[in-house]
Formats: structure tokens, C-alpha cells, sequence
């Protein structure tokens, strides 16, 4: 199996970062409910930059994360987000076999 996980290093426009809280709680919390291959969505919020959020999420395997992409949570969350985020960085991280 090629479990991994993506850090998603996100930020928000200045002081809408209480804004994009709901939004992508909502998104994460679907994506484990609903989604067999996604194992783990954690959002965290920079307690430096209230606008500035690290999400990491934790797939089975690349099929998996391209099915979150396609999930209506995924698009009703880029529709309902889009305009508050103004950089959005994202790293692949390959799980260390213990």
C-alpha cells in the first residue's frame, strides 16, 4: 500500500481566518465520514497568524486523494473558500514504515 499524507499550508485574506474556520472543518470532517481511502484530516490554525492554517491529510494511496477531490464537499468548500484564500502551498509526505 502507498499510504502518504499532504501538508496543505494555507492563508487566508487578513482577518478571515474565523470565516474560513467552519468552512474547512466541514470539508475535513466529510472527508473522513465519507471517504473509505482518506485515513486522517487535522486542521490546525497558527496560533502566530490566526490567518494562516496547516492541514495534513492522510490518503491510502494517490487514487484515494483524487477521489477527494471529486467528492461535493470538495467542490462546495472550494466554491464557499475560494475568495478568502490568497496562497495555498502543498508537500507530499511519504509515511516511514515503522
Amino acid at each position: 500500500m502507498s499510504h502518504f499524507a499532504i501538508e496543505v499550508v494555507v492563508r487566508v485574506r487578513s482577518g478571515q481566518g474565523d470565516e474560513f474556520t467552519p468552512l474547512i472543518l466541514a470539508n475535513a470532517r466529510a472527508a473522513v465520514r465519507d471517504e473509505p481511502g482518506c485515513r486522517d484530516f487535522r486542521v490546525f490554525r497558527s496560533e502566530d497568524d490566526p490567518d494562516t492554517f496547516v492541514l495534513v491529510e492522510e490518503y491510502d494511496d494517490a487514487a484515494a486523494l483524487e477521489a477527494h477531490r471529486a467528492t461535493p464537499h470538495y467542490a462546495a468548500f472550494g466554491a464557499a473558500a475560494g475568495d478568502l484564500i490568497v496562497e495555498k502551498t502543498l508537500r507530499r509526505l511519504a509515511a516511514v514504515p515503522t
